[in-house]
């Protein structure tokens, strides 16, 4: 805690003193600083706090290399983000460096409380091949486009499947080095080669053709339990297919929804697929897509020049969020990365009623748009706070036979590497816990009634 504490003092002097960029530097510098206070036992106790400092140190460097290239060759360089107002670059920075400083002590007051804990263990052989043969069915189907859709009920139902497609992989890569055995092993690479394929042949998004592999060295090296590992030639393959996708990024937005031809074919005229080039496309690369100063500016742009802060206008949608969809059959949409994207003129209402495009607020941003710094202080903290009690009901580090705490506490590591989001996501991680409760609930039950002959044949 007194490491936020100092780095809260340093960002007020610095911002009296320097531009944006060097504020947002010092940032990067205190993700460092706060990581080097996990390296001992990180990866037999991996904790969601070194994630969240690894994806906020990410997206921090992004933001300093977005604003330099904005200074050095003007906002017509850009190839994304160009709604950027470089006017209120060093607002924005500001706002980023004390809403994620805020989230970090949020989380340490809070690292030792839980949530009741949605652990569900599983090590029959014939359960966890079972399991696997599911995992495999639910990707078929999802990329088939016959997914099952539960949606209807509540969203948690349906983020779980998706979890058991996405994040399915890293159970079976921990099962593999900490039992080892090579059956797992083999599960966890064809879930891993099943998935990639599938996302270069029909995903949209250019991380799910990264997302199965890194999943899969996640659940490798955490098997290992040892950081040593991440300096070793085991390293090597991971770092050169990131490097070959970093390659190839811009190339991918150009083919959505069929990436296989980024790597193939390209431009070919034959092809039965639409090439959108990137430039056209505003692709941008990696990190220019890792930053989120620009929306950032926007924020505090509208504060300024349409009439104050929002008093919780921007996240007035949540509300309708809450109620579950199997209550209200017509609930609207929420899409708060659309709602802003109109409201800064970085989108546009299509003959559909729906947006052409998303810009995530981010949490402090949105925060801020709606309650000033006061939002950002005590909406920031709660968030910080919220992820150590939900990280702590995974129960992650217990068991490598934890399925549940591995999909949850997977999903929960995913999205802080993310780190850019805004509060839409609050509701969606509420919904999916109180499925994965009402699952442990269930199997405590079923468990129980096993047991209870036994008990009365004594």
């Amino acid at each position: 805690m007194g490491l936020h504490l100092i780095f809260l003092v340093i960002y007020y002097i610095i911002a009296q003193l320097y531009p944006g960029e060097v504020v947002i530097g010092a940032m990067v510098v205190h993700c460092v600083l706060n990581l080097k206070l996990y390296r001992k036992n990180v990866i037999r106790n991996l904790d969601l706090s070194m994630f969240y400092s690894f994806g906020i140190g990410i997206a921090s460097i992004a933001n300093v290399l977005f604003i330099t290239k904005v200074k050095t060759y003007g906002v017509s360089s850009l190839q994304i983000y160009n709604f950027i107002d470089t006017r209120y670059i060093d607002d924005a920075a500001l706002i980023w460096v004390m809403g994620n400083t805020f989230v970090f002590m949020g989380y340490e007051l809070f690292k030792k409380v839980s949530l009741p804990s949605i652990a569900v263990f599983f090590s029959e052989k014939k359960v966890l091949d079972n399991i696997f043969y599911i995992m495999i069915a639910f990707t078929v189907m999802f990329y088939a486009g016959y997914n099952i859709d539960l949606s209807f009920i509540a969203g948690g139902f349906q983020k779980i499947i998706l979890l058991l497609v996405s994040v399915g992989i890293l159970f079976y890569s921990r099962l593999w080095v900490t039992e080892n055995n090579t059956k797992y092993g083999i599960y966890a690479i064809s879930l891993c080669v099943f998935q990639t394929i599938a996302a270069l042949y029909s995903s949209y998004l250019r991380l799910a053709v990264i997302n199965p592999v890194c999943i899969l060295f996640l659940g490798y090296f955490v098997g290992k339990g040892d950081l040593k590992i991440l300096l070793t030639y085991r390293a090597i393959p991971f770092i050169v297919i990131f490097a070959v996708f970093l390659q190839f990024f811009q190339a991918l937005g150009g083919h959505r929804a069929h990436f296989i031809e980024a790597f193939t074919n390209g431009n070919n005229e034959n092809s039965s697929y639409t090439y959108v080039d990137a430039d056209e496309n505003k692709g941008g690369t990696f990190m220019d897509r890792s930053s989120c100063i620009a929306q950032l500016t926007n924020i505090v742009r509208l504060t300024k020049e349409k009439g104050g802060f929002y008093g919780g206008r921007a996240s007035e949608p949540l509300i309708a969020a809450l109620v579950p969809r199997i209550l209200w059959p017509d609930k609207p949409r929420i899409e708060l990365g659309s709602w802003f994207a109109l409201e800064i003129g970085a989108g546009s209402m299509g003959d559909n009623g729906r947006v052409n495009n998303s810009v995530n607020m981010t949490i402090p941003g949105e925060l801020y748009l709606d309650f000033d710094w006061y939002g950002v202080f005590i909406g920031c903290i709660l968030w910080g706070g919220l992820l150590a009690l939900f990280w702590n009901s995974a129960q992650f580090n217990v068991s490598p036979f934890n399925l549940t705490g591995t999909l949850w506490g997977g999903y929960l590591l995913q999205g802080a590497v993310g780190a850019i989001s805004d509060m839409q996501v609050i509701i969606t991680l509420i919904s999916t816990y109180l499925v994965f409760l009402m699952i442990r609930k269930i199997t405590d039950q079923y468990e129980n009634s096993r047991r209870r002959p036994a008990l009365e044949g004594q």
